[in-house]
């Protein structure tokens, strides 16, 4: 219980790129949320170019990492394997989208990684929190801020969002564009409209249908109706970009990320991206 609701023990930014100390105008926040090892933290965000003084947010690895493991053990598990084989899983994501009630065996098999989920939501919860109180501080120089998260980093960005809209003072500067990628965050739950209200420019919602291993996980421990790692958000001023033909899993994002921020073309103030996203000419070769 302590572990539940204790404090955040890791919360620091590391330098990414070589856009640094160059006078630039704008800062990138880059935060994973799925690590298997400490440098997934920074690996995922290394190759991109564009013009942001770009900081990644290293968090709480031991319960992210802790995480992680519980999910590959379960992938892995008897249970799990014969699911797969049974083409169950699929079921998960229409059951997540008509709000219907999950399979019993997917929740009694899930059992095995509901406490880390649970511990690793709330971090993400405080962590935006944190990120907030960075952000009002000014301790970014004051200048435009771009958010891109992908699984709980995404929900470290958009309980982010939430605790500016509840800070005291017009706020809605301070985040010019933000990206998430496989958001844990339900759709029916949430306040989508205030989060929008704190982001001047562009926000990304970028969803794979195909992504079950986050919809076991999610609706399992939380019972939500909708999800915005799955499916589109139905609210003005969210771009939704369906990313199925790269994110064939959750762990997808720790490689694919780069290429979907390409395609985003984020340097583009309106919405401007392929029509169709594909996989990097490499992985087509494989």
């Amino acid at each position: 219980m302590a572990r539940r609701i204790g404090c955040i023990e890791e919360f620091e930014f590391k330098v990414v790129g070589g856009n640094h100390n160059q006078g630039r105008l704008a800062v990138g926040i880059l935060v994973s949320g799925l690590v298997i090892d400490v440098e997934d933290f920074i690996r995922p965000w290394e190759g991109h170019y564009d013009n942001l003084e770009r900081y990644a947010l290293w968090w709480e690895s031991k319960n992210l990492i802790a995480l992680s493991t519980a999910i590959r053990d379960w992938l892995t598990s008897r249970v799990a394997l014969q699911l797969m084989k049974q083409g169950a899983m699929m079921t998960v994501l229409s059951t997540l989208v008509a709000a219907l009630a999950l399979p019993a065996t997917l929740i009694t098999a899930s059992d095995l990684i509901d406490s880390k989920w649970a511990i690793a939501v709330d971090r993400s919860d405080k962590a935006g929190k944190l990120l907030a109180e960075v952000l009002l501080k000014g301790l970014q120089g004051n200048r435009p801020v771009t958010l891109i998260g992908f699984s709980l980093g995404a929900r470290v960005i958009f309980k982010c969002l939430h605790c500016l809209a509840d800070a005291k003072g017009d706020n809605a500067g301070l985040v010019e564009r933000v990206v998430l990628l496989g958001a844990p965050v339900s759709i029916k739950d949430e306040n989508w409209e205030e989060a929008r209200k704190m982001v001047a420019g562009r926000f990304v919602n970028a969803y794979s249908t195909t992504d079950w291993t986050l919809g076991i996980i999610f609706r399992a421990s939380l019972l939500s109706q909708g999800l915005a790692g799955i499916q589109p958000v139905d609210v003005p001023g969210i771009e939704n970009v369906d990313v199925t033909e790269i994110i064939e899993g959750h762990y997808s994002y720790l490689w694919a990320t780069k290429h979907i921020l390409e395609q985003l073309e984020l340097d583009y103030y309106y919405p401007y991206f392929r029509s169709t996203f594909s996989k990097p000419q490499e992985e087509k070769a494989l």
